[in-house]
């Protein structure tokens, strides 16, 4: 147990990726803003069992490779779930005991959940008062869930207009709300050449880029996706660049294309992605909420490809709603969709403008003043004020 007291506490977990991702965007924001300050993150299933969050992150990623109906049917199960229901009385206790002495001995002045079982137990916690710190949930897809909403919450960080509406009518007071985007890392809110990157990346200024990315499995979820036609379809100056992430057997697997084609390149997980997002005219990928926050700061069209059941679903017909991105249930459809962005200019120009029109650069900066704000003496006083019947005080 780590007995090094911190300014910030965050919250986050190893599913699927985006809470990590968020989850380092904020320290990076906090950091930045506040040099000194002490942030600690400890990812809260393994705070549980270590053991027990291996398998439950295996289970996790099985479900949602070979049984997706089923972990959609959760989803939507669960989805309007009541804060006061056994169910969500039960989640609220997992890991509580562990939350305590953890929180006992890092002394946290504020509480960041980038994952919805926290954020509820957190809740319980000031409800039974055994917390008086403020708490902060950052909802990481474009959807309001049950799982993130909790009565003792004092911020929610949301990544849409849409989002804030949604808690609103489930009962959360506006100004508890802050509509920043999904905080990404602060590098996507940068000026950058894209003339200049493109030489950097060795392509030809006037060649068009095509990005295709998706997790672990994604698009090419058991090699059913043909790329082999979808290069051959692809008009003359059309350069594709894949990003297989910490898919080693893919990246293996894809690497062989680069010498049978010329406009193909494979490259495993990288840290410039900022750069990446804006030398390219459209990304082919999957709807998590990182991925598209990422690509909507980028000014980036997208094509979404067969997005599952669930908040994916929910994240590509946000993006559709907003004409930022394609929907594509079929190959065909990924080729015919590819080939009219990469053809016709003022079409991808016309998703290119609601892009950036919905996107949030500075989401992480955003955030992190928000977060900032709580931490003067004068909010703390009010905080105090307010939990003043707190039966007993594990942070102060």
């Amino acid at each position: 147990m780590v007995k090094e007291s911190c300014d910030v506490l965050i919250l986050s977990a190893s599913y699927g990726g985006g809470h990590n991702q968020v989850a380092r965007a904020l320290t990076l924001a906090l950091q930045m803003q506040a040099p000194g300050i002490r942030i600690t993150t400890v990812d809260y299933c393994d705070l549980l069992v270590p053991f027990f969050n291996r398998i439950t992150q295996f289970g996790y990623a099985q479900s949602i490779r070979h049984f997706p109906v089923g972990y959609a049917l959760y989803y939507q199960a669960t989805g309007k779930i009541s804060p006061d229901s056994f169910w969500q009385r039960h989640l609220n206790r997992m890991g509580y005991t562990e939350l305590t002495m953890l929180v006992g001995n890092l002394r946290p002045r504020i509480i960041i959940s980038t994952f919805p079982l926290p954020a509820g137990v957190l809740s319980e916690m000031k409800e039974t008062g055994n917390l008086n710190v403020p708490i902060v949930t950052v909802i990481t897809d474009m959807c309001v869930h049950s799982q993130w909403i909790h009565p003792n919450t004092d911020l929610y960080i949301v990544g849409s207009p849409e989002v804030a509406d949604g808690l609103v009518e489930r009962g959360v007071s506006r100004s508890a709300i802050i509509v920043s985007g999904i905080p990404i890392r602060p590098e996507f809110n940068s000026n950058f050449d894209p003339i200049e990157l493109k030489k950097k990346f060795n392509y030809k200024p006037h060649e068009k880029v095509i990005l295709i990315m998706g997790g672990s499995d994604g698009i090419f979820k058991a090699t059913r996706f043909r790329l082999s036609r979808t290069l051959e379809e692809l008009p003359l100056g059309v350069q594709a660049l894949i990003i297989t992430g910490s898919n080693h057997d893919l990246y293996e697997k894809l690497q062989p294309l680069e010498s049978r084609y010329a406009n193909f390149r494979v490259e495993k997980f990288t840290e410039n992605m900022p750069s990446l997002m804006r030398i390219a005219d459209l990304l082919i990928t999957k709807a998590g909420g990182i991925t598209i926050s990422e690509a909507l700061a980028s000014g980036l069209p997208m094509i979404i490809y067969k997005p599952m059941m669930g908040q994916e679903e929910v994240n590509a017909n946000y993006l559709w709603r907003h004409r930022a991105a394609i929907i594509a249930k079929t190959e065909h459809r990924v080729r015919s969709a590819t080939h009219r962005m990469v053809s016709d200019e003022q079409f991808r120009l016309f998703f290119q403008k609601n892009c950036i029109k919905i996107g949030h650069p500075g989401s992480a900066e955003m955030a992190a003043r928000s977060i900032l704000n709580m931490l003067t003496p004068e909010t703390r006083r009010v905080r105090r004020f307010n939990n003043n019947k707190a039966r007993s005080l594990i942070c102060v």
